[in-house]
């Protein structure tokens, strides 16, 4: 293991000696761990074939993250930022970590694949939007934070209009989010945004916005209407009960 470890670490110092690379791979059978370190990796990608462990560390600058089939990304206890799009086709283990989008110079990520993130946070100065798979699920454990800006609000999409993709803040989960338009995703999990309004989205926003008491329906009982009715009923079961009195001559 230690030697596969090794040839990942080489792999990476590789791509920083020369930029021209135009990602940073993680090979099958390789291994890769962070432990307290830190990456920057100057605007190129990550691709995870094997295993690259975050650890306690921190991966900077990268423009796409994509985890292959058979590939592990396990985030630790640290941080990852990037700005392009993010890809899981094998595992995440988010652990207690953060996964960071944030702008940079591009006006769209995609996100696809199912990934349960511990900590994750989405911050945009200029209405960025994140475009989710459609059917794919994005989920929260820890703090799920939307920050787009109130002169433009960060936008959260499905890949196609009318099909829909879910955002799943789990029981036990919190939220920060401020100035956020939803077109096609749903909140399956939390009510997210409650009292905010739709800001730039088209709608087919289930589970946001509003009150998250208004998406419960009300049970069609009205207590003065039941007594009344109650009260009608033991008065016509009285009257068939009681047998009819005759007058004596």
């Amino acid at each position: 293991m230690r030697s596969r470890s090794f040839r990942a670490g080489l792999l990476v110092l590789a791509a920083f000696a020369a930029p021209a690379i135009a990602q940073v791979v993680v090979p099958t059978g390789a291994a890769f761990s962070l432990g307290g370190g830190s990456i920057d990796l100057g605007n190129t990608s990550l691709q995870v074939g094997g295993s690259f462990a975050v650890g306690g560390g921190s991966v900077q600058n990268a423009d796409s993250v994509s985890i292959l089939s058979g590939g592990n990304l396990d985030g630790g206890s640290g941080a990852l930022t990037l700005f392009g799009d993010w890809s899981n086709a094998g595992i995440f283990s988010g652990g207690t970590g953060t996964v960071n989008f944030v702008d940079g110079g591009i006006t769209q990520s995609n996100v696809s694949g199912n990934s349960t993130f511990d900590n994750v946070s989405f911050v945009s100065a200029n209405g960025k939007n994140y475009v989710f798979a459609v059917g794919s699920t994005q989920s929260v454990s820890g703090l799920l934070t939307i920050q787009g800006s109130a002169a433009q609000g960060i936008q959260f999409k499905s890949a196609a209009a009318g099909q829909v993709a879910n955002i799943n803040l789990l029981a036990g989960g919190s939220q920060n989010i401020q100035y956020v338009g939803v077109s096609d995703v749903h909140a399956t999990g939390q009510h997210l945004a409650a009292n905010q309004t739709n800001d730039g989205g088209t709608g087919n926003a289930t589970g946001w916005f509003g009150s998250a008491a208004s998406n419960t329906v009300p049970t069609p009982a009205l207590p003065g209407f039941g007594l009344l009715l109650l009260a009608l009923l033991i008065a016509g079961f009285a009257s068939f009960a009681l047998p009819t009195s005759r007058q004596q001559g």
